[in-house]
This record gives C-alpha cells, structure tokens and sequence, in this order.
C-alpha cells in the first residue's frame, strides 16, 4: 500500500466525504433503494464486460469494493483495487483482492490488465480524460474498460444537486460528451447500456 495522496489540511471535498463515510458505506449501499439500484448497474456492467475469467482485472476507484469482490466472484485473477480513501481501502477486506492506495488520475501499476472498471468515479474527479487515459494505459492487448457514469437528465441533475449540499459539482455525461472524453482519452466506446433513472455504463476498447 503506499502512502497517503494529501495531508489531512488538504484533502478535497470529494475524497473528505467518502472518507467520512467508508465505515458504513458498504453496508448503506446493500439496503434498500441503493442497492436495488446497484443490483441493476451490476448486471449492465455484466453484460458489458466481455470474458475476463482468470485475466487479471483492475477496478480503479473502487470504494468499499462492491465490483472488485463481484469480479474476483467471477474468476478474474489478480484482482486489483485502487482508492484515494484510505479509510475505503480498510474496508476491503478480501483476501482475493489486492489493494492500493492512490490517485485514480496518477497511479502506476506494474499489472496490465484485460479488464479496467470504473464505477461512480469520472464524475467526481477534475479530468476525467486524464483518468481514463489512464485506464487505457494499464490495458493489456485486447482488454477493455467498462465505466458507469451519471447521464445528464433530470434525475441525474438532483443527483447532482444532492452532492452540491456535500460542497462540490459533479460531472454529467450525455452519451456524445462520454464518446468525446473517450476518444480523447485514446479509447474507443464500442457499446453502451442505460441503467434507470440516471446511470450508463459505457463499454470501451483501445484501438
């Protein structure tokens, strides 16, 4: 695990929040309308993610680790998890997975992987072409990255508003401006799928 990414008088509104809440997040997200919802992105993710059954597979921001225990449940091997919360990566206790401690924007992981999944995380961090540039570069030959991002429609909009009252904007992608950020990122969006209300899960290949 390496080391902290801020001291604690600057750390970001975003990662504050999540830190703030890792002791019970995973609990919180398996209850009631949350985790309804999460059942339903989880089998989009599922159908978007092609075969990746002993491969290796990175999950880069990953909270709690609801998708790096789904994807070492399905056979992927190493399973590697990157969050900025350290509190998060406590969370994660699973022998399957390895965990790291690090920027999502900035890490460098000696793994190349065939599957790089992003949950709930471009639309909380400053550059997100930056991130998944970065996702393409931990990519092996053939490998593909698989990301669920909020859609700019109504819904997503109060989720936006819900996390303006925590002090901070988040991110809203219509389904051009997601393939733009992808092409310019280095990736190329082969196939995407709607979660209701708000959620899309984008799948993407380097060409």
């Amino acid at each position: 695990m390496i080391e902290a990414c801020y001291s604690q008088s600057e750390v970001p509104p975003v990662l504050a929040y999540f830190r703030k809440r890792a002791s019970n997040y995973g609990a919180a997200s398996a209850t009631g309308l949350w985790a309804w919802q999460r059942r339903r992105e989880a089998a989009a993710f599922a159908a978007l993610t092609g075969e990746f059954a002993g491969r290796p597979a990175l999950d880069l921001g990953c909270g709690a680790g609801f998708y790096a225990i789904r994807l070492a449940d399905a056979g992927a091997h190493p399973v590697v998890a990157v969050d900025a919360a350290p509190e998060m990566i406590a969370a994660l206790a699973d022998h399957r997975v390895q965990t790291v401690l690090g920027d999502v924007t900035t890490v460098a992981l000696e793994h190349r992987f065939r599957l790089v999944v992003l949950a709930g995380v471009l639309e909380f961090v400053a550059d997100p072409i930056a991130v998944l540039a970065n996702a393409r570069r931990h990519l092996e030959a053939g490998g593909r990255v698989v990301a669920l991002v909020p859609r700019d429609n109504c819904a997503g909009r109060l989720y936006r508003r819900f996390h303006r009252r925590h002090g901070f904007a988040i991110a809203l992608f219509d389904r051009p401006r997601f393939a733009f950020v992808a092409e310019r990122a280095g990736l190329t969006l082969v196939r995407s799928q709607a979660v209701f209300p708000f959620g899309e899960v984008h799948a993407m290949i380097a060409p």
